[in-house]
């Protein structure tokens, strides 16, 4: 049976702090240098303020509803046809962030560290430790993540001051056009959006009058350490960026190449990376079996971990795992998909917030 309890304030801001890391400090800060140059920030910085304009919707649907099922809230605004498409646009979404955020990692890992590993054994260390959390439930992941946020913020602190300390040069503005940076955006919508975590497990999210500060100061400092990592990282390579496909690590590596006596410190990248991609994994796994029940309420809860491992090793097995073919899928299917984040998950808020306001004032 799985188990499910709720979280509370610095739990959810904790789970949102490492979310907002998914598929963001690897790959997508070269892909950004490359269509948008150093003017790349900018298409960070209007993505997060979209993802924040979530989390504020997030925010009013939570203290209006503080205890409804978002299955249940979409239900009652559009029919349950329409809740079960939703719900299976969402576990397909998830789905595929699952497969890019692993592919990219493994791409990572495989390059750098095990260069002579396979896709299972990859598999074997990944698939056991995310099932676990996914399956022991919400509570159990936002408790697991709040014992080893102290460490990962040491670890964050620590890579961004040692890579702000080896930065030698600058970079100039004004390289690239508006319109690059608005294609930037979109081209890369899908490594954005992760708010919408929060409706999904909405019902199991308790925050006390007072405490929202609490969240939201945690993913306010979760976007500036990104935008920090991003910006270290230009101005660590500069006009070279599009050339070092994996931002954070190469930060450190940076350092370590021009200041010998450092030894491996590129070693701290790595332990962060594997920590927040457990979490991130989890996170989205259990995002599927929500989406699962809801379209398949009366199967056994089992059939959802037996249907996502069924999936993702075929997937993961048979698909061609490269670079180039991953940044592909990410850039040309997934900001479809993202349309859920951005688009369809808003507008079921915006009807739920404000049509019972209009009823009442028909009656």
């Amino acid at each position: 049976m799985i188990r499910e309890k709720s979280i509370n304030a610095w739990q959810t801001g904790i789970l949102l702090f490492f979310m907002f890391f998914a598929n963001k400090i690897l790959v997508l800060p070269s892909l950004l240098f490359s269509e948008a140059k150093f003017e790349g920030i900018f298409a960070v910085v209007f993505l997060f303020l979209l993802e924040f304009g979530l989390l504020i919707l997030f925010y009013k649907l939570k203290v209006k509803y503080p205890s409804i099922k978002f299955y249940e809230m979409v239900k009652n605004c559009f029919g349950k046809i329409t809740t079960k498409i939703v719900f299976f646009l969402v576990a397909v979404y998830f789905l595929g962030k699952i497969i890019l955020l692993y592919n990219v990692t493994y791409i990572f890992f495989s390059n750098l560290i095990y260069r002579e590993s396979n896709n299972f054994l990859f598999l074997a260390c990944f698939l056991p430790v995310i099932n676990h959390l996914a399956i022991c439930g919400i509570r159990t992941i936002g408790r697991t993540a709040q014992i080893f946020f102290p460490a990962v913020v040491i670890v964050l602190i620590f890579s961004i001051a040692v890579g702000v300390f080896g930065i030698e040069g600058g970079v100039v503005v004004e390289q690239a056009k508006f319109v690059n940076i608005v294609f930037a955006s979109l081209k890369h919508l899908s490594s954005f959006g992760d708010v919408i975590i929060l409706f999904l497990f909405m019902d199991k999210i308790e925050i006390k009058k007072g405490e929202w500060k609490i969240v939201f100061s945690l993913s306010g400092a979760s976007m500036i350490s990104v935008l920090a990592v991003v910006l270290v990282f230009f101005l660590s390579y500069t006009y070279t960026s599009f050339l070092h496909p994996f931002a954070f690590f190469e930060i450190l590596s940076f350092v370590k190449e021009y200041y010998g006596g450092l030894g491996r410190i590129d070693i701290i990248s790595m332990v962060f990376i594997i920590l927040l991609t457990y979490f991130q994994l989890a996170v989205y796994l259990k995002v599927f079996f929500v989406c699962f029940d809801g379209l398949f309420p009366k199967l056994d809860r089992v059939y959802s971990v037996l249907t996502f491992n069924f999936i993702f090793i075929l997937i993961t097995t048979f698909a061609v795992i490269n670079l180039s073919k991953i940044i592909l899928y990410g850039e040309s299917y997934l900001p479809y998909l993202s349309l859920i984040s951005f688009v369809i998950v808003p507008l079921c808020v915006i009807v739920a917030l404000f049509g019972k306001k209009n009823k009442e004032k028909k009656e």
